[in-house]
């Protein structure tokens, strides 16, 4: 019998109290084996003796000799040398009152003249909280946009993605597994026999892409209230999705020039339906004539404006499929998506109007180009 199948069978006999007691003996055993591990880096480099034992750097003996990934050799180190230079850290990993993981991520930040303030703040504290009081205490670094693609993802079938949590974290499969549907329910699988899978149509699998960004406190306490408030079964995925499609229905130029159709086609069909109207009278031109001759004041005409209409900008943004339309000498256009802004091809300070024909969409940067051009502008 295997040391595995020994261990199931003694797990078996112990009720639900002595498996608690016998997991937090084995916790306490794994912390104190890391503290002796700790304290003997601090000897293996204090001596050199990975020089003697043929490696070029702590680190690469952690990796080489005892097989460490290179990012747990790297907390085990930056702990082994935090608890050297402040031995109070130490004490706190003897009491419990710190794990390894944590001791790694203050290891950075501590100075003589903040150890004490900080061990006291981190003491007792969960990783989570430990993080947070790091990031309170540096700068933080430009973390640069981007989304990129990263592999493929079989597709959901028979089920909404939107709350399937699990799905975006287990592990890819190979493609020749795509036609095998191994999602299926208890039901499904007793038609099928028990042993073998219930077959599909092969379908396309989906591309997946990693999105990088930074956020802001407000962002983050926003997005945590969102998750409760579509509840914990939604994933970043689902709630940003969610979001982003509610913002592009009230502000995507298409999406509204769209329903200004439909309601217009509406409309036209409604009127269609109706009986015929009585002939047209000159009430308008009477009333107008009316209030003319009894002395009342006529409102004048509006003044001109810049004010474009939100139809006609949505029909501009359409149109050039919101993109810079800016093109060179050479016949290369711009196509930039950033900062766009409606540009007058006749200016309006020389009398271009409010018109489709002469908008378009330029980015900022082509828009001063342009006034630059026809000398509207000095730079």
């Amino acid at each position: 019998m295997t040391t595995t199948k020994k261990m199931e069978s003694v797990l078996v006999k112990l009720s639900n109290h002595e498996i608690i007691q016998k997991g937090d003996r084995a916790v306490r055993s794994r912390h104190e084996l890391a503290i002796e591990i700790l304290d003997c880096l601090v000897e293996i480099e204090g001596r050199s003796i990975f020089l003697e034992e043929g490696h070029s750097s702590l680190f690469d003996f952690c990796v080489r000799r005892w097989h460490y990934s290179p990012p747990k050799a790297g907390r085990f180190i930056a702990a082994a040398r935090c608890t050297k230079s402040f031995p109070a850290v130490r004490n706190l990993l003897s009491r419990r009152k710190i794990t390894l993981c944590g001791v790694s991520r203050i290891a950075g930040i501590l100075t003589k003249e903040n150890s004490d303030r900080i061990l006291q703040e981190v003491s007792g504290k969960k990783f989570v909280e430990i993080e947070k009081i790091v990031a309170s205490l540096k700068i933080a670094p430009k973390t640069r946009e981007s989304i990129r693609p990263i592999g493929l993802q079989e597709p959901a079938v028979g089920r909404d993605r939107s709350a399937d949590h699990e799905d975006l974290f287990r592990p890819n499969r190979t493609l020749e597994n795509y036609q095998i549907d191994s999602n299926l329910t208890d039901d499904q699988a007793d038609q099928s026999g028990g042993d073998s899978p219930i077959e599909r149509p092969m379908e396309k699998p989906e591309h997946r892409y990693e999105i990088r960004f930074s956020a802001s406190e407000e962002f983050c306490r926003d997005l945590e209230r969102a998750k409760r408030v579509c509840s914990r079964s939604w994933n970043l995925e689902a709630i940003m999705g969610r979001a982003i499609k509610d913002l592009l229905e009230k502000r995507d130029p298409e999406r509204k020039e769209a329903r200004r159709r439909k309601r217009e086609a509406g409309k036209k069909s409604k009127l269609r339906s109706q009986s015929p109207s009585k002939p047209a009278t000159m009430s308008g031109v009477k009333a107008a004539t009316d209030m003319k001759s009894s002395g009342k004041r006529v409102q004048a005409p509006p003044a001109r404006s810049r004010h474009i209409p939100a139809q006609l900008r949505d029909a501009v943004f359409t149109r050039d499929k919101g993109r810079c339309t800016y093109t060179s000498s050479l016949g290369m256009q711009c196509d930039s998506i950033a900062h766009l802004q409606i540009d007058h091809i006749t200016p309006f300070c020389l009398g271009g109007e409010h018109s489709l024909k002469n908008l378009r969409l330029l980015c900022g940067k082509h828009n001063r180009l342009a006034a630059r051009e026809m000398s509207l502008t000095k730079r």
